[in-house]
């Protein structure tokens, strides 16, 4: 059914679980999920002397994020690439789905209120009137909200 996935992942919560579903299509058609992270340097950006540039902290932090979405998945016998990209995410989503023929975009489902969703935009409904392919929005339920761990949490308990 599906062969390449790709999915939008940052690591919040919501990202988690849209790992954990992806995890799950993936294991179950064979797909490979490729990793997607991006930057927006319109939110992320600092000037210094006039000149805007993107923090090393940041993109270490990202690419962590990423490269512990793939040993998860991979851990799970699945296939999976990542890649850190910068720009708007909604078009860079579309333009990544393109460039690997996916058949399938996932991304997660960050639970806003009315007037934070009108101001910041949705992802996702940004990118549905440009779609190359299917698009799962995964929302967490009720009883698997518990079981969705940030990554920053599993870092903090490795270290101890």
């Amino acid at each position: 059914m599906y062969q390449k996935i790709l999915l939008a992942f940052d690591g919040s919560p919501d990202g988690r679980e849209a790992l954990v579903q992806a995890e799950s299509l993936a294991s179950a058609c064979g797909a490979t999920v490729h990793l997607l992270a991006i930057i927006d340097p319109s939110e992320s950006m600092l000037v210094v002397e006039a000149m805007p540039f993107i923090p090393d902290n940041q993109r270490f932090v990202i690419q962590t994020v990423l490269d512990e979405g793939v040993k998860r998945l991979q851990r799970a016998g699945c296939t999976a690439t990542s890649e850190l990209k910068y720009g708007n995410p909604a078009e860079q989503i579309i333009l990544s789905a393109r460039e690997i023929d996916a058949d399938l975009i996932v991304v997660g489902h960050r639970d806003q209120g009315t007037l934070a969703r009108w101001l910041n935009g949705s992802v996702g409904e940004s990118i549905l009137h440009q779609l190359p392919c299917s698009l799962l929005v995964a929302v967490k339920s009720e009883q698997r909200a518990s079981n969705v761990t940030p990554i920053q949490q599993l870092k903090e308990r490795g270290k101890r």
